[in-house]
């Protein structure tokens, strides 16, 4: 296994074009899999980034560093005040050995159905920029997944996430065998702003994204159980796990909204 550690971003993109079967890493807390499986054959280290590890904003806009760690984010009052349901999905993120290392865009990059980050920047239209070689480009984060550890980019590096806060209400839920260091079982992130509700979460689907259906009947006001139900099971797209079985998943899913609605009522 190589070895290379990039002095700043223009460097990392020229290893990638010369090493295109590299992975880029920064804390790592994720990688033995990857290089247990031998998908790469050598890795680039990025943690050394500096001009990627910020948060900076006010409330009409925060912009966040790819490589912003878990805990700064945790610690930052930005976020605190302006995005609270990120501050809270962050208070239950592994432990904070891992919290000092794991990065923000890493959470994101991996990609992982259960990926604790990835449902609490889609309810608040992240928008997500990648840089290549060829320049940099802007698009909504919901439009980067594109199924099961799939990503619409190419020799591209995440640099920054900005989000405009809006004036909300929030729940979240994150169900798990224990209350910390543990995969997701399911978790469930409910917005309403004004009339209008924001839904995702983790482990439903091959890739987390939004509750569309979801979205549009809660948004409407009318509806009951039955009407939840199937907007649910339309959004939602379950398989057998190890964790947990799809029937439990369905049933806690639909309890926990029931849970958020009333909660944010």
């Amino acid at each position: 296994m190589i070895y290379k550690k990039a002095k700043d971003i223009n460097d990392a993109l020229l290893m990638m074009q010369e090493s295109p079967r590299f992975v880029l890493f920064s804390g790592g807390s994720d990688m033995s899999l990857k290089l247990f499986q031998n998908r790469y054959e050598g890795m680039i280290d990025i943690s050394s980034l500096e001009e990627l590890q910020y948060i900076n904003g006010d409330a009409s806009c925060i912009k966040i560093g790819a490589l912003t760690t878990i805990n700064t984010l945790l610690e930052s009052p930005l976020i605190e005040k302006y995005l609270p349901h990120l501050h809270e999905v962050c208070k239950t993120f592994a432990s904070h050995q891992i919290r000092n290392i794991a990065t923000l865009g890493g959470n994101i990059i991996n990609d992982s159905p259960a990926g604790d980050l990835i449902a609490p920047l889609l309810v608040v239209d992240t928008k997500v920029t990648l840089q290549s070689i060829e320049g940099e480009r802007t698009l909504l984060l919901e439009e980067l997944f594109d199924g099961f550890k799939s990503l619409k980019m190419k020799n591209e590096i995440v640099t920054s996430f900005t989000i405009i806060p809006r004036k909300e209400s929030w729940y979240y839920r994150k169900v798990g065998a224990r209350e910390r260091l543990n995969v997701t079982k399911l978790s469930l992130v409910m917005l309403k702003s004004e009339d209008k509700f924001y839904l995702s979460g983790a482990s439903l689907s091959p890739y987390v994204k939004r509750f569309k259906n979801l979205e549009k009947l809660l948004s409407s006001g009318i509806f009951n159980d039955a009407d939840i139900q199937k907007a649910m099971r339309d959004d939602i797209s379950l398989s057998e796990g190890s964790r947990s079985t799809k029937e439990y998943r369905e049933r806690v899913l639909f309890n926990m909204i029931k849970e958020a609605l009333e909660q944010l009522a």
